[in-house]
């Protein structure tokens, strides 16, 4: 009985955190922007969504920020939630999965070189695995609606949202904004600036005045190789202001560009 008891106790606070998290998130939210998505073993995620304000709707955006936060800690994703329903789009704003991404497992232990051996490519299977089964649980919601679909997604997590692209085409939207995108391993690094220039999609590819090192290393390449592979879809766009006029910039630069490509 004792026994019993405490796997039941570590149970609980293993699992208590992620559910917490998402329970203190909704406190600060008006109810009618609160969306519970449940999977199949009862575990459920919260999704944010706000509907669009125009005479007709122009489609579907999902925004997801950087892997480890929550939609509402990133400057920009949560900006663009709450500003594009005004031109036309609703907005469903997603948490990445919980999986930990760091430096350390993404390589072998450099020693005595600044390009250390990445690991294997199946480091990122969980992490694939688990953001494609939030968002297709996501999708059985979204796509029964009209309009375009369009992915905002940000930082580590359009490395894994790319990597999830390619295993799973059925998945696809009809355009992706990447903003900030990176990941924090040289090899790696170098392979997302092929996936972004091989993809079949278009994509705007958004740099921020706050943008790290591991972006600025791969901005020029990116717009090569996109060259290269004939992706002329591509766009690139470098915001010149930070803050509040870096918002600003963004919602006027996302909003150009779907208007340019008909969305």
């Amino acid at each position: 009985m004792k026994r019993h008891f405490l796997i039941a106790f570590l149970l609980f606070f293993v699992t208590a955190p992620v559910l917490n998290a998402q329970d203190d998130l909704q406190r600060y939210l008006p109810e009618d922007q609160l969306h519970w998505l449940t999977d199949g073993d009862a575990a459920r995620f919260l999704v944010l969504k706000k509907e669009y304000l125009q005479a007709f709707e122009s489609g579907q955006m999902t925004l997801i920020p950087d892997w480890h936060y929550h939609p509402l800690q990133s400057f920009y994703v949560s900006y663009l939630y709450n500003v594009a329903p005004d031109f036309g789009w609703t907005t469903w704003a997603l948490t990445p999965p919980d999986n930990t991404i760091r430096t350390d497992n993404l390589q072998t232990p450099a020693t005595s070189t600044h390009f250390p051996q990445q690991a294997d490519d199946s480091v990122f299977e969980p992490l694939v695995a688990a953001l494609e089964n939030r968002i297709a649980l996501l999708q059985d919601e979204t796509l029964s609606r009209p309009g375009f679909a369009v992915w905002v997604v940000e930082g580590i997590t359009a490395d894994i949202t790319l990597r999830l692209l390619e295993k799973t085409p059925s998945m696809m939207p009809d355009a992706l904004v990447i903003v900030n995108a990176y990941i924090p391993q040289y090899h790696f690094n170098k392979a997302l600036s092929e996936r972004i220039a091989k993809s079949p999609l278009p994509i705007l590819d958004i740099r921020t005045a706050e943008s790290n090192h591991w972006l600025d290393a791969q901005w020029t390449l990116r717009k090569k190789l996109a060259t290269k592979y004939q992706h002329v879809s591509y766009r690139q766009r470098k915001l010149l202001s930070s803050g509040n006029s870096g918002q600003k910039e963004l919602r006027s630069t996302v909003k150009g560009w779907l208007e340019f490509h008909g969305y």
